[in-house]
């Protein structure tokens, strides 16, 4: 071997042993991100050069990543905290540093593609020291897809929790569980999705599981249960006036100077008197296993407190649902449903009597429909500012439905219009009707040449064990009809139901009931046929609708109504009538003899 040849062999040896066996370099996730990551335009607000500096409380956090006496990292949290950040910090350093084979799972395989096209990719591409370590999905290298990108001693698979082929078979060192609250129970019929995703780390004894999720309903979410399980830590700060350090909480808060109190001297300090970067974690259960930390909104550098507070003044006006999104995504707490059943009775005896057929708070008018097997079930609803509602009538059509006369009674009930005490009448704006019992398609050949009148064809979601689905969870266009099949998360509809019933006060979300029009004792009782109640599967909680009472056709035709409103969004600050059909003109004829 020549000379020159040997010197190049050994240099490329030395190449080898420093980039691949090497040790990685003593650098912390925090220190790589401040040296290497760049924030993408596309993915923030401030795009450019990472700072850890800017929110500092993910320092020690980023930094868990890199302490051995610690497996699992638990991060309950509100919005705009930079969770997602946190998660690709992560990411990036183990490519750039420590290679190993990744796993990023979400709720599902579709908001993975959704993270891989809109977080990953820009923070690959952006970020010099990863641009050239992954190829683009658009090369040929077919070891690159959406769900997939490899680099030199590693790989980043990304799976949804609702597919169990992508959480199977390979060994992963690094497992990061984003929004664990929005997975399903289980994985098709594998089991628990989280369980099959930790179970792959077993083979590293450097294994890290990282979770990440703002918490949903107490008793149901995982992110609680995970965060009660660690050190339970909160993010404590020194007070500007005593130095005593706490942690930044809502009930501190003084709207009118916008401020919190210190616990300790009842000092008022703003937003920007409060120092994070003095800040430091402090953990309830310090003896635990696993690390967790909590992080609420007001520690955010994305949002003032002024915003915050008019949030849940908003909140709070709109109900209780619109209040379980405040708590659950700006304080980044659980929220506790009512699960016990309402009464009837009292619902019974809050019916009002109106002027007219229909109050003038109303705006507009949706309809619902069940179909059972010898009648339809329609319920019409009004709708004021503030999604306030209003029952116009409960109506029951008997019949044969194989005949077509049920069906023509139908349409010349949805047809009618309904009159306010000036004479102003109303239409029906928008009708879900029942497609899933056992006249399918009987319900498609009524409702598809009804559309360009709103007449939907609605069916429940199926859905796994615990998963979450929304009210409005899609539409299709099933053959050979062709019809609109809007497809509904009932579950969603139902919690939003109930949340509104157990209102007492007039005002946005209030439900009212008139006397008589088919809103009598046994339709209290349906409206109620249900309560919420916690299950486990394997150990894992999730929450469910029971039937305490045989039927409950009025409790799904407010889900129904519901998702109506949904789908319509109207302006409930203007009035959507039926303008008033004009008289045919007679034509006028010469009588005879007259010119």
């Amino acid at each position: 071997m020549s000379k020159k040849r040997k010197n190049d062999t050994e240099s490329l040896f030395q190449r080898l042993a420093k980039n691949i066996l090497s040790p990685p370099p003593d650098l912390t996730v925090s220190e790589w991100a401040d040296a290497y990551r760049r924030l993408s335009s596309e993915a923030s607000a401030e795009p450019g050069q990472w700072r850890t500096d800017r929110a500092p409380y993910q320092r020690e956090i980023l930094d868990t990543v890199n302490n051995p006496d610690y497996e699992k990292i638990v991060i309950m949290a509100s919005a705009q905290v930079g969770k997602s950040e946190l998660v690709l910090n992560t990411v990036g350093y183990h490519i750039d540093f420590d290679p190993a084979p990744i796993l990023i799972v979400q709720p599902t395989e579709q908001k993975a593609k959704d993270f891989s096209k809109e977080r990953l990719a820009p923070m690959l591409r952006d970020s010099p020291s990863l641009r050239n370590k992954v190829a683009d999905v658009k090369t040929r290298d077919g070891g690159n897809t959406t769900l997939q990108k490899t680099f030199p001693g590693g790989y980043v698979a990304l799976g949804g929790a609702n597919a169990p082929a992508g959480l199977a078979s390979r060994p992963i060192r690094i497992l990061l569980a984003d929004e664990i609250d929005r997975f399903p129970i289980s994985a098709g019929t594998e089991g628990d999705p989280l369980s099959l995703a930790e179970k792959r780390t077993n083979n590293f004894y450097n294994r890290k599981k990282i979770f990440v999720s703002t918490p949903t309903n107490k008793g149901a979410s995982r992110i609680e249960s995970e965060f009660n399980l660690s050190t339970r830590e909160y993010f404590h700060v020194p007070c500007p006036s005593c130095d005593e350090y706490q942690p930044l909480k809502w009930n501190q808060i003084h709207f009118e100077s916008e401020s919190h109190a210190c616990k300790g001297c009842g000092t008022l300090h703003n937003k920007y008197e409060w120092d994070l970067k003095r800040g430091k974690w402090i953990a309830d259960n310090p003896g635990a296993k696993s690390r967790g930390f909590h992080l609420n909104e007001l520690l955010s550098p994305w949002r003032k407190w002024s915003e915050i507070i008019e949030d849940f003044k908003e909140a709070k006006v709109k109900g209780n649902e619109a209040m379980k999104v405040w708590v659950n995504t700006s304080l980044g707490e659980s929220w506790e449903e009512q699960g016990d059943q309402l009464d009837d009775t009292d619902l019974f005896n809050r019916r009002e009597e109106y002027e007219a057929d229909i109050p003038d708070e109303v705006k507009i008018l949706t309809a619902a429909v069940d179909v059972q097997d010898d009648r339809f079930e329609v319920e019409v609803m009004g709708w004021g500012a503030g999604k306030e509602s209003w029952g116009i009538e409960y109506h029951q059509i008997y019949g044969d439905l194989k005949q077509q006369k049920i069906w023509d009674e139908l349409d010349e009930y949805l047809s009618r219009t309904w009159e306010k005490s000036d004479g102003r009448r109303f239409g029906i704006a928008c009708t879900c009707m029942d497609s899933g019992g056992h006249f399918t398609q009987e319900v498609y050949t009524f409702t598809r040449p009804r559309e360009a009148r709103r007449i939907y064809a609605i069916k429940g979601k199926s859905v796994q064990m615990g998963e979450y689905v929304p009210l409005i969870a899609g539409y299709t266009r099933p053959k050979p009809s062709k019809t609109l099949l809007i497809h509904l998360g009932v579950n969603d509809g139902k919690s939003r139901v109930m949340s509104n019933l157990q209102l007492g006060e007039f005002g946005p979300n209030y439900c009212h009931f008139p006397n008589g029009r088919g809103y009598n004792q046994k339709y209290f009782e349906g409206l109620t046929a249900e309560r919420l109640e916690t299950r486990y599967t394997k150990g894992v909680p999730y929450q469910v609708w029971k039937k305490v009472r045989a039927r409950n056709e009025p409790l799904d035709l407010r889900v129904y109504n519901t998702a109506a409103l949904e789908i319509l969004k109207p302006n409930l600050e203007k009035e959507y009538t039926v303008a008033p059909k004009k008289r045919k003109r007679k034509r006028r004829t010469a009588s005879k003899g007259v010119q």
